[in-house]
C-alpha cells in the first residue's frame, strides 16, 4: 500500500499508524520530484534489459544454430552411407552384367 497509493489521506493515515514509513516516504517523494533522476534510473534499467535481451537472443540463436549443425551432420552422414551403399550396388550390378555377358 505504501508504494501503490497516491491518495494523500491514505498516506497520512499510513504514516500515523507506521511512523517508520515517514522518512522512506519523504525519500521516495523527493526522488519522484527529480524527474531527471527517475528517468535516469529507468534508462539504466532499460539498457540492462536491452543488453540481457540481446544476450538471450544470441544464446537462443546459437542453440538453434547448434541444433541445425547437428542435424546437418546427421544428414551428411546418412547421405554418405547411402552413397556407399549405392556404390556397392553399382559394383554388384556390374559383376552381374559381366557374368551375364560371359554366358
Amino acid at each position: 500500500m505504501f508504494l501503490s497509493t497516491d491518495d494523500p489521506e491514505t498516506m497520512v493515515k499510513l504514516m500515523e499508524e507506521y511512523p517508520e514509513f515517514t522518512q522512506l516516504y519523504q525519500e521516495v517523494y523527493s526522488q519522484c520530484q527529480n524527474v531527471e533522476e527517475v528517468m535516469g534510473m529507468f534508462s539504466k534499467e532499460l539498457r540492462l534489459l536491452d543488453r540481457n535481451t540481446v544476450h538471450y537472443m544470441i544464446d537462443d540463436m546459437q542453440e538453434q544454430l547448434n541444433q541445425k549443425n547437428k542435424k546437418l551432420s546427421e544428414t551428411e552422414e546418412a547421405l554418405a552411407q547411402k552413397s556407399e551403399l549405392l556404390l556397392q550396388l553399382q559394383s554388384r550390378v556390374r559383376e552381374l552384367e559381366e557374368k551375364l555377358a560371359e554366358k
